[in-house]
């Protein structure tokens, strides 16, 4: 789930942009740098995430991070006390519930409809502090927040004073539709903290990804990346700037969003012609995966482990599920189609189709 098109990575760039900077090295670029990140990068990210998201923001306010699991991390030790209680989605990240739960965090599960996070559930749990949601393609269903709701969302956390953290993991892929506005560019109070990483478009070795604070938070958040591990790699963040100062960055993005539209239409076309378990897919308008429902938590695991004899990974739903949840028994599959091409694809979907006959 969630592995990119790694098959168009354009390596040669990457290679040359890397030689390059190693012959201009010089000690003052490869020795400790600003915690906050390569100024370069930030600019740039401001630059892209202002013509292509929709966001506004100053470079100042832009943290580098090793992913968004370290964002996720920080932004849970800066807002998160022992014993506070923070919100997310259900199903959802298992990994951002760990993060949310690592200092002495308490965990709701907020249930997701048609219409992304039922943000109305929030208003049962007064003491949340935190919610985390992804909002363009929530995780695992991969659905989308619908704009109603995230007014709503924004309106809560402004009322209770608390906070969202966005995590628009693989915002840029979006196959129809008009993409809505970022939670982070609706703020007018300085609630939603944007978080977003490479691994989707470039590749998940990286390690690289990014938090957009309010400017009221930006300079905690610096102080706090300087405790953990100083600043992410020198030589990769001004890679990574000079890559988008270059346009390889906007190019291989379009590049993407080509190649994972037509994976996902392989899937779709697949899927509807040899209805694999004689399940149908949902229409899939956005992100990397997709996730189906099956009655029960037996025929899903059967399904799963047939598929992986196959050699084919599926997910099961079950596994996003909070600890405790009442509906941890509603079953499903959680299938990425990102990272393989159109005719690998064919070829899996004709085999789950004769081994789940």
């Amino acid at each position: 789930i969630g592995v990119p098109a790694l098959d168009l990575f354009p390596g040669d760039v990457w290679a040359r942009l890397q030689a390059d900077f190693w012959r201009r090295g010089t000690e003052n670029r490869i020795g400790y740098s600003d915690p906050a990140g390569d100024p370069q990068l930030r600019e740039m990210l401001a630059g892209y995430l202002r013509n292509s998201r929709g966001l506004v923001c100053d470079p100042d306010q832009i943290i580098i991070t090793a992913g968004t699991q370290q964002a996720l991390f920080m932004c849970a030790q800066l807002l998160l006390n022992p014993g506070d209680t923070a919100a997310m989605e259900n199903p959802g990240y298992p990994r951002a519930a760990s993060a949310l739960t690592l200092n002495g965090g308490k965990l709701v599960g907020i249930g997701v409809d048609a219409e992304g996070l039922i943000a109305q559930e929030l208003h049962a749990h007064p003491d949340v502090r935190l919610a985390y949601v992804t909002p363009s393609h929530q995780y695992p269903s991969g659905v989308t927040l619908s704009l109603a709701r995230r007014l709503e969302l924004l309106a809560w956390a402004e009322a209770n004073q608390s906070y969202i953290l966005e995590d628009d993991y693989d915002g840029e892929y979006r196959y129809s539709g008009t993409p809505l506005a970022l939670l982070a560019s609706l703020d007018r109070s300085g609630r939603v903290l944007h978080m977003g990483t490479f691994s989707k478009i470039a590749f998940p070795g990286l390690r690289l990804g990014y938090i957009v604070a309010p400017p009221a938070l930006a300079t905690p958040l610096i102080n706090l990346r300087m405790q953990y591990d100083r600043h992410s790699s020198v030589s990769e963040q001004a890679v990574m700037a000079e890559f988008m100062a270059q346009g390889h960055f906007q190019r291989h993005v379009r590049r993407m969003r080509r190649a994972s539209r037509a994976r996902r239409d392989a899937m779709v076309d697949g899927w509807q012609r040899h209805q694999p378990g004689g399940i149908s897919l949902p229409q899939i308008d956005a992100g990397l995966h997709c996730s189906v429902r099956v009655p029960t938590i037996r025929q899903q695991d059967d399904m799963i482990n047939r598929a992986a004899e196959a050699g084919i990974e599926i997910d099961g739903l079950t596994r996003f599920w909070l600890p405790g949840s009442a509906r941890r028994n509603e079953a499903g599959l959680v299938m990425g189609f990102g990272g393989a091409d159109e005719a690998a694809i064919a070829t899996a979907i004709k085999t789950l189709a004769k081994i789940w006959r």
